[in-house]
């Protein structure tokens, strides 16, 4: 009984040095209602869900989402004249788990998961088609998704596999003598072609970086370094236990992994974001408490700090002068589905909190970006009526 007692106090030092938690919580000003307007992006029968959104640099908008109606993958681009919608993929029955990055002058990269062909799936246009390449064949695979350009304009992607791996892929194009044709996709495993009868400019390779595992809902935060290399946010889960976990890509390309926190079921939803030092901050929430709080790493460890309360999901986005831009939904109950669409700011330090849209089911899924002058946009799906939306602030 002894031994057991020593181990746990050990034990629990250990923890300690590793994380630490301030109970008070972080400052945040009421503002009130935000101002600005709220367009009407898709209301054609039920779409919005899985919304990811990116912006230009005319700062126009573009959104990927799932039309649940018509069971397709939908992209939206806007411009002067408003809204041009178009489909990404009419057959991939549940497609889940979309992202979007877009190039300086709009050019759309999105990844999904289709139902159809159980395939991680990469769209992008060329000559006014869509175009689509495997990045890995598995059921769910693809669970919290990100995509991003590195600083050679490289693409990548993180999510996780559906046997349990977060996993790191990259896109390399596929390098054709004159004359030859594409190689075409290879058939996956038990013979599944994926992405059957296309012929693509690029492969993707892929490593495991830890093993975890995802979920439909969970959301995965994959930034740049600001001293070059890669990071994610993630949640790991292990069925009994879960934690919020940091990856750090190393000059050697290998990754290093550490564990931010393990109280309250955190990591369902997580963000990255690098101070003007250059030092990682994660906002995430905490399940078990509806919590967002903010991890900053110190001397003796991550310190744990409370900064919204009733949130069930969220999306950040920094400026270049370090403003953050945090959209959430407010719970108001237990059923998400009632909760409304807020965001918080933080600028020279202070954060202020706005309601954006207060009917219940408000912001179920959303997405956040900013302006070149640091105008708030935010894309969500709302529960009545079933449609897409974007507040555009002042």
């Amino acid at each position: 009984m002894k031994t057991r007692v020593c181990c746990c106090a050990f034990l629990s030092l250990v923890l300690c040095a590793c994380v630490s938690c301030s109970k008070k919580g972080i400052e945040v000003k009421d503002a009130g209602r935000a101002k600005g307007k709220t367009y009407t992006v898709d209301n054609s029968g039920d779409a919005g869900q899985f919304v990811s959104m990116d912006i230009d640099v005319n700062d126009f908008v573009h959104m990927v989402y799932y039309d649940k109606k018509n069971k397709a993958l939908k992209y939206v681009r806007q411009s002067a004249a408003g809204f041009a919608i178009a489909t990404v993929d009419a057959g991939c029955q549940h497609c889940l788990f979309a992202t979007l990055r877009v190039t300086g002058n709009g050019e759309p990269h999105i990844a999904y998961y289709s139902d159809a062909t159980q395939t991680f799936t990469y769209a992008y246009k060329k000559n006014a088609e869509w175009k689509k390449e495997p990045i890995e064949w598995g059921k769910s695979t693809g669970m919290g998704a990100r995509l991003l350009f590195d600083d050679d304009f490289k693409l990548h992607a993180m999510y996780y596999s559906g046997d349990g791996w977060l996993m790191h892929a990259w896109r390399v194009l596929r390098k054709q003598e004159p004359g030859k044709r594409k190689a075409a996709v290879k058939k996956g495993k038990d013979g599944h072609k994926g992405i059957p009868g296309e012929e693509t400019e690029g492969i993707w390779g892929s490593e495991r970086v830890e093993r975890a595992n995802g979920s439909e809902k969970v959301q995965i935060s994959f930034v740049k370094q600001p001293r070059g290399g890669l990071a994610a946010s993630y949640l790991h889960w292990s069925g009994l236990t879960s934690e919020l976990h940091l990856a750090v890509q190393e000059k050697d390309g290998k990754w290093s992994i550490q564990v931010v926190a393990r109280e309250d079921n955190p990591g369902k939803s997580s963000a990255l974001f690098f101070s003007s030092a250059g030092e990682p901050r994660i906002v995430f929430r905490e399940a078990r408490k509806n919590r967002l709080s903010i991890a900053v790493p110190g001397a003796g460890g991550w310190k744990i700090t409370p900064l919204l309360d009733e949130v069930y999901n969220m999306a950040l986005v920094a400026d270049a002068s370090g403003n953050l831009l945090l959209a959430f939904e407010e719970l108001a109950g237990a059923d998400p589905r009632k909760g409304r669409l807020c965001f918080a700011v933080r600028r020279s330090g202070k954060w202020s909190r706005f309601i954006v849209d207060p009917e219940k089911g408000s912001g179920t899924h959303l997405d956040a970006t900013l302006t070149a002058a640091s105008i708030p946009m935010i894309a969500y799906y709302k529960e009545r009526g079933h449609s897409l939306k974007l507040f555009v602030g002042e």
